[in-house]
């Protein structure tokens, strides 16, 4: 339901139940009143509405507000009686708001933060009501992914307003995250288009068809947008979009070019391309160059393929990254050596001997490395834990020395 829909039938509800007539526009006030907001603007200002998968009660500050705005707007004498209807349908509608900065984790999550001081669970509610609600100061209330609409509405209206943020997340709905599309068929939506009268289910092959092509140019929209608002996110799809688009037609140069544009936003996978393509065109130089950034960007594959490869004659250097994996929670010296079945019906499971037969062994034995001297020890360590330091940062890009070669 979205937002006209949603304040035209709470009028009708709230005009019902009072005897008295409700104005549109305050229907919107005492919505925002509901979640605690002086006005709607305020609302507006920083929050979007949208459906939850579960209900959730109102703290006594947010009944104080609403019970105030009612009066405020003229309607002190069915206040209590508007009150009650109005959070009846919030919470049989499973309304909820959400900070605009939030949204693209809500998105992406299936879930967002509440402020823990917006909702409480009555203690004094059975076990079964209180597991229809989410409970007091839940971070993580869940989004209902079929009835976007509402959500929609209120991203256009901050996308409006130039929120970048609002834009990247209007473009990752229309990507397909959270929307239920039927599966289409550009056949039939081509002879739709050439004038063929259709029925049935051709009909709805074409027309869903239609709604994805739609889709797709409202996710294209809404993702430049984004971009050109400075939404490094959707400078990185952009980036990474074209960079694969490139690769796929053969076109390494231009590849290289779009990848460059993506690591340069701190995106290891684009690493880890640049050093594929450099290696493919024999610039080693160019391809170690990206395999240290990618590392020095977290990537802890890249580390062990260093110490393998490039820094294999480099004892001090690889203790460096042993000691930087490990503070990103893996320990290369770690053997991950393991036996696993080998067909049957625990095919790739870990080997049981209680069940027997072939096997097939799989994994790493772990980096084995000469030790440091203790100097040295802690000055690899302190290394390590700057180059942790400075994982995220713009700097990081900035820490190895520039290889030479087309691909730096």
């Amino acid at each position: 339901m979205a937002i006209k829909e949603l304040v035209y039938a709470t009028k009708q509800q709230l005009d019902s139940v009072t005897q008295q007539s409700f104005r549109h526009s305050h229907i919107y006030e005492l919505f925002a009143a509901s979640f605690g907001f002086n006005t709607r603007a305020s609302l507006d200002a920083t929050h979007l509405m949208a459906v939850m998968q579960r209900p959730q009660e109102p703290v006594a500050s947010s009944l104080a507000t609403l019970h105030r705005r009612l009066v405020e707007l003229g309607y002190q004498s069915v206040a209590d009686t508007a009150g009650e209807a109005l959070l009846s349908m919030i919470a049989g509608q499973r309304l909820g708001v959400i900070s605009v900065e939030s949204v693209i984790d809500a998105l992406q999550e299936d879930s967002w933060a509440y402020p823990e001081e917006w909702f409480e669970v009555d203690e004094d509610e059975d076990e079964h009501e209180a597991s229809e609600a989410e409970p007091a100061g839940n971070s993580t209330p869940s989004l209902d992914h079929e009835k976007l609409a509402l959500l929609i509405d209120g991203l256009s209206g901050a996308a409006s307003r130039g929120s970048a943020v609002a834009h990247y997340a209007l473009a990752h709905i229309y990507r397909g995250a959270g929307l239920s599309e039927k599966e289409g068929s550009s056949y039939w939506y081509s002879l739709m288009e050439q004038g063929r009268d259709l029925d049935g289910v051709q009909l709805e092959w074409a027309m869903a068809y239609k709604t994805q092509l739609l889709n797709a140019e409202r996710e294209a929209l809404h993702l430049n947008e984004a971009a050109r608002l400075g939404w490094a996110d959707a400078r990185l799809d952009l980036a990474f979009d074209k960079a694969q688009l490139a690769v796929h037609q053969g076109d390494h140069e231009e590849a290289e070019h779009w990848f460059k544009e993506a690591a340069g936003l701190g995106d290891v996978e684009a690493m880890r391309s640049l050093a594929w393509l450099a290696q493919e065109a024999d610039d080693h130089a160019s391809a170690r160059h990206w395999k240290h950034q990618a590392a020095l960007h977290g990537d802890v594959d890249a580390m062990r393929g260093l110490i393998d490869e490039d820094d294999r004659d480099n004892l001090f250097q690889s203790w460096v990254w042993v000691y930087l994996a490990e503070h990103l929670g893996t320990d290369l010296r770690k053997s991950t050596l393991r036996a696993y079945h080998d067909g049957g019906m625990y095919a790739d499971q870990e080997y049981d001997d209680d069940q027997g037969g072939p096997l097939y062994v799989a994994g790493d034995e772990g980096v084995r490395l000469a030790p440091l001297s203790a100097a040295e020890e802690e000055k690899a360590k302190k290394q390590a834990a700057e180059l942790f330091s400075n994982i995220g940062s713009e700097g990081a890009l900035d820490w190895m020395p520039t290889a030479r070669g087309s691909f730096v």
